[in-house]
C-alpha cells in the first residue's frame, strides 16, 4: 500500500451531485472543480484525489475518540447528521503539504463540511484548530497528524509516518504525563534534526534526564494495508540500566 495522508471530511452532501454543486458554485464559480475523482485548483495547476463515500454510522463515535475531548457537542451532533463522507489523500511530507492541505481543506469547509478526521492516524479536529495548527509550528503540525496512544503494555505514537519518520513506544510503567512529555519529544527530535538514529543509540531530554536505549522495530500493531501503518517502522524506547 502506498503511504499517504487521508483526510475525512463529513458533510451534509446526500450524493456526489449534491457535493458537485457545493464545490462548483463557491464564489468565485469555477476556482475548485471536481470530476473523476479529482478535486482540482485549476489556475494553480494542482489537484488531490478525493473520494466521496455514503454516510457512516459510526462516525459520530469516530470524531468523539479521536477527538480527545475537544471537538465540541454541537459538533458531534452535525457530525451525527451527517449524510456522506469526503476523503482526501495527500502525499506523506506532512510540513510540505501543509499549504496544500490548507487550500483543499478549506473548500471542503465552505462547502459544508463538518469537522476534520485524520483517517491515516486516528486524530480529529474543529475546523479552527485544524487552520490554526497548520499554519503553526513543526510542534503544531506535529499535533495536528501525531496521537499518543495507550494499550495493556505500552504507549505508543502513531502519525509519524506522515513525516516519513519511525513512531515511538515506551513501558506503561512510565506516569501518563512524563510518557507524553518524552514521546513528544523523541518525536520532535527527530522532525526538526533529522538525526541518524541506530539500534543501540541512546536518548534522553538532557544531561540530567534519565537514558533510554533505542531499538528499531517493524510496526507489527497494523498491517501493511492498514493507513495507520508505518513502514518506517517504531522505536522502543527502554530505560538504560
Amino acid at each position: 500500500m502506498n503511504q499517504e495522508a487521508i483526510i475525512c471530511i463529513p458533510g451534509p452532501w446526500a450524493d456526489r451531485s449534491e457535493f458537485l454543486q457545493a464545490i462548483i458554485t463557491q464564489e468565485p464559480a469555477g476556482e475548485f472543480m471536481f470530476a473523476g475523482g479529482i478535486l482540482a485548483h485549476p489556475s494553480s495547476n494542482d489537484h488531490v484525489p478525493l473520494d466521496f463515500c455514503d454516510r457512516y454510522s459510526e462516525m459520530r463515535q469516530a470524531f468523539l475518540i479521536a477527538g480527545q475531548g475537544l471537538i465540541q457537542e454541537q459538533t458531534l451532533d452535525r457530525i451525527q447528521g451527517h449524510r456522506g463522507i469526503a476523503y482526501l489523500h495527500f502525499p506523506v511530507g506532512w510540513l510540505e503539504q501543509r499549504d496544500r492541505m490548507t487550500k483543499f481543506t478549506q473548500v471542503l469547509q465552505r462547502a459544508g463540511g463538518f469537522a476534520i478526521h485524520v483517517e491515516s492516524s486516528g486524530v480529529a479536529h474543529e475546523w479552527d484548530h485544524w487552520f490554526s495548527l497548520l499554519a503553526g509550528s513543526a510542534f503544531d503540525a506535529y499535533c495536528s497528524s501525531v496521537t499518543l496512544v495507550r494499550d495493556a503494555d505500552c504507549y505508543y505514537s502513531c502519525g509519524m509516518h506522515h513525516f516519513c519518520l519511525p513512531d515511538c513506544s515506551l513501558p506503561r510503567s512510565y506516569d501518563i504525563h512524563q510518557a507524553a512529555d518524552l514521546m513528544n519529544q523523541f518525536n520532535m527530535y527527530q522532525i526538526v534534526d533529522q538525526p541518524q538514529l541506530a539500534s543501540g543509540h541512546t536518548f534522553s531530554l538532557d544531561a540530567d534526564s534519565p537514558h533510554f536505549r533505542l531499538v528499531l522495530s517493524p510496526d507489527s500493531r497494523h498491517g501493511s494495508e492498514n493507513p495507520f501503518h508505518n513502514p518506517h517502522g517504531l522505536w522502543e524506547l527502554s530505560p538504560k540500566l
